[in-house]
């Protein structure tokens, strides 16, 4: 099921903590594979909507206040369809069903979901459900052209569309849609069996992290120094990440990776601070501060500036500990200072899948 959203008004889409507010509560509809934004005063708004339409699907219109009307009766003209009063809102005769500030039409095989939205507000309910259509696998220690050869034939025998694409050095995220006669349960299943202890099959992959680590009683905390507090903003965006994460220390200067978490003199003056020797006892100290059962630690040149011949802008150390396991390793990551930022951060929480293995597969 093709699910698209429509923003129509500046003072939403212009606000982007709130379009993220938006894509996270349409969470539970897999794969947005379109975002339209669109004026409210906008003269394409007839056009754009039918061109929308008729692509069929599910289709989310959020609206500020502004253009919920206005949309109701466009909307409502499209359809050949009048407006009534319905929970203090004019809404086309044809909605069967609605709730404050949100209702639901199904016209020409699109499922049309209307809502009112105001920034810093609670967003009304969305009412279009998940088809069970889409979902979402994680590769780890792979790349993408052996997962091609392994999942491709299963993909195609269960009529699966798969489309891979690599978040950070040896993970890879699966998109899975089922065709008309797909068989995604049993292609899901297949590729659990297939790929045992290096799959895990969720549409959130850091929401099943904090799961799972719930369910063993495990917890975690990081030493970060070039992610500037990604990792753990990462992590704690996701309700009930409390319950697994014990704290974290940012830690830019030498002097404070020295005196927070007892990085030695000597290492940082012969290693220097990016160096696997200084991520190594960011990480033992890490673990002693907050007595966590696993630790994350991060130090790097996220760029512009900073690099050198020997540690060019993109060179990153990177580990993960627990009580008898410890793994760091070097990266060149590629791009601008906050995309090596991020794929630092999710190369740190692959290691953690790697070395808390036992929990989270």
């Amino acid at each position: 099921m093709h699910n698209r959203l429509v923003v129509i008004g500046r003072n939403l889409y212009l606000n982007a903590p709130f379009m993220e507010y938006v894509e996270r509560e349409l969470g539970h509809l897999g794969f947005l594979e379109q975002v339209v934004k669109i004026p409210e005063t906008s003269s394409d708004t007839v056009t754009l909507l039918q061109q929308q339409i008729a692509q069929g699907g599910n289709l989310v219109i959020v609206a500020n206040r502004q253009a919920f009307t206005p949309i109701s009766k466009l909307l409502a003209t499209m359809i050949d369809d009048t407006l009534i009063l319905k929970e203090n809102m004019l809404i086309p005769s044809k909605s069967e069903v609605y709730d404050d500030n949100s209702f639901l039409v199904q016209y020409e095989g699109c499922f049309i979901n209307i809502v009112q939205a105001e920034p810093g507000k609670t967003l009304p309910m969305f009412l279009i459900e998940h088809r069970e259509k889409e979902g979402v696998v994680h590769l780890f220690d792979m790349d993408e052209e052996s997962a091609m050869v392994l999942l491709d034939p299963l993909a195609k025998s269960h009529e699966i569309d798969i489309v891979f694409t690599t978040l950070t050095p040896g993970w890879i995220q699966v998109e899975c849609v089922s065709k008309k006669y797909g068989q995604l349960g049993q292609f899901l299943k297949s590729v659990n069996q297939l790929l045992a202890g290096k799959v895990i099959e969720s549409t959130n992959i850091f929401a099943y992290l904090i799961h799972r680590f719930g369910q063993h009683k495990k917890t975690v905390t990081f030493a970060e120094s070039c992610t500037g507090g990604l990792i753990a903003a990462q992590l704690t965006s996701e309700p009930g990440s409390s319950n697994i994460f014990r704290g974290s220390l940012v830690t830019y200067a030498n002097a404070i990776k020295a005196g927070w978490l007892g990085v030695e003199k000597e290492v940082l003056e012969t290693y220097g601070a990016v160096s696997e020797q200084c991520v190594d006892q960011m990480l033992k100290g890490a673990l002693e501060i907050a007595q966590a059962d696993y630790a994350l630690a991060v130090s790097g040149i996220a760029g512009p500036g900073g690099g050198t011949p020997q540690k060019p802008v993109g060179t990153v150390f990177i580990g993960a500990r627990s009580e008898n396991r410890v793994v760091v390793e070097k990266l060149f990551f590629e791009g601008d200072r906050n995309y090596i930022q991020k794929q630092s951060m999710l190369y740190a929480y692959k290691l953690l899948f790697k070395v808390a293995h036992e929990e989270l597969f």
